[in-house]
């Protein structure tokens, strides 16, 4: 690929000198993702773009043309970094004077944006008033890595210049808005200028008084405090009142009722006067009833992927800037990925469903090709607008950002004990929409190789080339067989809709022995009920089964028949198909039930033992409660351990490089075919709906006693016929009792 001249050249990279993980995955970015292509590609520019009725040119957001002279955009920053004050004319009441010239064209500018003739180069009146009215907290590097934190103007960003291009081509349309960014990427900085511009000036020349804005997050503390969004407001509109003319007087200024109004009392009548325009601050945690009825011309959701409450929130909101197909006001959702209370799940529904949503919906080309949806959101990825990796007109140089990216992760995996800190690094300057959502904390499973598998699956088709795909059937002889269908199996966490029937995957069909009998004691099953005919929730049922000699996954059934006595059968034929028995969770008793009304109790396991020597049960059942596991949540925490360990657990193999045969080791999670398995354990956390891990969960716990019964040794039924101690290999018994 020919590098466009805003980048780091190849050569120039020195990746030769890097450890090959950072080669490959470099390649593996560059080359599969579009959004990285096109960025690293020869871009257009602006005199090269087509231009709209107004002159100027139409910006795609998913495929950035190149900006170039961007100070023509910052003269007023400009002038007053230089001077001290934003113009040099004098301060007067005369709207005929040049400062009342100056101070008309000043607001046209922010309320309509600015256009440069010449190439019909432009930005929005939002961006135009966040870089020369708002200045921010900078970073400014100083000798070696040092830097000092300064406040000044905000620097052109290619990445603010797209979002803010997003969120006007959402309001020109009647959509909302949702953007998903990394840490530092300045958002909100950004939603604060968007709350001072209405505050000040309205939203245009037709909507200038009244203006309502409303800013909500989770907890009051992603709203006030050091570089929170309405303590950033707040200095905003300090600084327009000491330099502009602009309106400045307040009929309300109270950080601590998160509430400003801006106007003025009549003297004389005591009437309110002004714009009477507000901003309102809600923390959806301690009364979102504020929310309803009113009527807003901008809401902002600050940090969503906090919200544990999402959807609820959203849906609250639009009525107030909706109605019908008329759309008054708008919603913009953001949310910085690497927080430590980051759960995307809420979130990511909207980010990937964005059309269900009336949210702006872009083209997604910044996930890796076959991953994710088709459609998405705006996304700030980790390589754009990197410290020191973009030029003066905000052009990121994105070959150089990633290969720092990707040094860093290399360092941090390998000299770090901690397995949350890798996942947090990536999740907080993540390379796409996929990384990002990843959780930081909650989840003890092994979130960042979860991730890569997940990411090798969608990248090599071929690994499905061995999976079949079907029912089992009984033939005529009594005899459970594999018969391939058309149906299609759920690949994909979470599920819109819990009526989905899905399909078998068999990734290994079962061994025989010379008699042409499956092995006994090889294959184990575990397994996640539900009872209902009617779910009432999303909640699917769930199977798998494990090759104890191969410790590995060789069958799935997730889904929902019509009736659950369907899906009963499924997990019975499974038995009856591996010659193996199955572990449930014992708190629903449909499963028993059904396998007692077919005179098959013997495929459903005993609760194990060993629990009982670790306490975490008080005694075996008789009857129903004897077979299966009741899932209490020390059961669960248990179980979620033993998923962490088969996981993680290093496995010996084979590879070939130079043609020299060379043995590596991997985590066991390598071979998992499972994708909305590996999907589910990336978003896990306790306090959710997660069916196939815990259908995992009854497999481990299973499989546990196996490996307590065997000493660790998961072969032990393969080894105990090969060994010539053994009693049962004794000529006596072979020679007398041949089978």
């Amino acid at each position: 690929m020919e590098y466009n001249n805003r980048q780091t050249p190849f050569d120039k990279l020195l990746l030769e000198n890097a450890p090959e993980e950072i080669r490959l995955q470099y390649d593996d970015f560059t080359n599969n993702v579009p959004f990285i292509s096109w960025m690293l590609g020869e871009r257009p520019r602006a005199k090269d773009l087509p231009r709209d009725e107004y002159g100027r040119i139409i910006v795609d957001v998913t495929k950035p043309h190149i900006l170039e002279d961007m100070d023509y955009f910052r003269p007023t920053a400009i002038h007053y970094q230089k001077t001290g004050k934003l113009c040099d004319f004098k301060p007067n009441g005369n709207p005929n004077s040049d400062y009342g010239a100056w101070v008309r064209e000043e607001t046209r500018r922010c309320l309509e944006g600015y256009v440069r003739q010449s190439d019909g180069e432009w930005i929005t009146g939002d961006y135009y008033f966040f870089l020369n009215y708002c200045p921010i907290q900078l970073s400014r590097r100083g000798r070696g890595k040092k830097a000092n934190r300064v406040v000044d103007f905000p620097f052109v960003w290619d990445g603010h210049y797209l979002v803010t291009h997003y969120l006007y081509n959402a309001r020109m349309g009647g959509h909302h808005a949702w953007e998903l960014a990394r840490r530092g990427s300045g958002k909100s900085f950004l939603g604060a200028s968007l709350l001072a511009k209405r505050f000040i000036l309205g939203e245009s020349y037709q909507v200038n008084k009244r203006v309502q804005c409303v800013v909500t997050a989770s907890e009051r503390k992603y709203l006030t405090g050091a570089n929170q969004i309405l303590d950033m407001f707040q200095s905003y509109i300090d600084f327009c009142a000491m330099c502009t003319e602009w309106p400045y007087l307040r009929l309300m200024d109270s950080k601590q009722n998160l509430q400003w109004i801006m106007g003025y009392k009549d003297i004389d009548t005591g009437v309110s006067k002004g714009t009477l325009n507000s901003v309102i601050g809600i923390s959806s945690k301690d009364d979102d009833s504020k929310l309803r009825g009113s009527r807003g011309v901008l809401y902002l959701i600050e940090e969503c992927g906090t919200f544990a409450r999402l959807l609820d929130t959203y849906n609250t909101m639009r009525p107030s800037v909706e109605d019908g197909d008329s759309v008054f006001g708008m919603i913009f959702g953001y949310g910085t990925s690497g927080s430590n209370d980051s759960d995307f799940r809420s979130s990511q529904e909207i980010m990937y469903n964005p059309d269900g949503y009336n949210v702006l919906s872009l083209e997604n080309v910044y996930d890796k090709v076959g991953q994710g949806r088709s459609r998405f959101c705006y996304f700030f990825p980790g390589y754009l607008n990197r410290s020191e990796c973009y030029d003066n007109n905000g052009n990121s140089d994105v070959s150089k950002a990633l290969v720092e990216i990707l040094k860093d992760r290399y360092i941090t995996k390998y000299n770090s004990t901690d397995p949350n800190t890798i996942t947090k690094r990536i999740a907080e300057i993540p390379i796409t929409p996929q990384e990002a959502v990843l959780r930081v904390i909650g989840n003890l499973f092994p979130v960042s190789d979860l991730n890569a598998r997940l990411n090798q699956l969608d990248a090599d088709t071929s690994e499905y080339q061995d999976v079949y795909t079907g029912e089992l059937v009984v033939d005529n002889k009594g005899e459970v067989k594999f018969s391939p269908t058309s149906d299609t199996p759920i690949r994909v966490w979470p599920t819109k809709d819990n009526k989905v029937k899905g399909a078998i995957e068999f990734y290994a069909m079962p061994e025989k022995d010379n008699n042409g009998k499956v092995y006994k004691d090889r294959y184990i099953l575990g397994h996640d009920p539900a009872d209902n005919d009617v779910a009432e929730t999303m909640s699917l049922t769930s199977t798998f089964v494990l090759d104890l000699w191969t410790d590995r996954i060789v069958a799935e059934y997730t889904g929902r028949q019509d009736y659950a006595d369907d899906n009963f059968e499924i997990v019975r034929k499974l038995c009856i198909f591996y010659n193996g028995k199955c572990l449930y969770e014992q708190n629903k008793k449909g499963i028993f039930a059904y396998f007692s009304k077919m005179n098959c109790l013997y495929l459903l396991a005993d609760t194990p033992e060993y629990l009982k020597d670790k306490q975490l049960i008080k005694s075996i059942g008789y009857g129903n409660t004897s077979k299966g596991v009741n899932a209490t949540q020390p059961i669960n925490n248990f179980a979620d351990n033993l998923i962490k360990e088969w996981l993680i657990k290093p496995v010996i193999v084979n590879t070939e490089e130079g043609g020299e045969v060379k043995e590596v080791q991997v985590k066991n999670l390598s071979f998992i075919k499972c994708r909305a398995l590996l999907m589910e354990l990336i978003s896990y956390n306790p306090f959710a709906n997660f069916d196939r891990i815990r259908a995992l969960g009854m497999l481990m716990l299973y499989r546990e006693q196996y490996m307590v019964m065997w000493g660790g040794e998961v072969r032990k039924t393969y080894n105990a016929a090969e060994d010539k101690s053994y009693l049962g290999n004794d000529d006596f018994f072979s020679k007398n009792y041949r089978h």
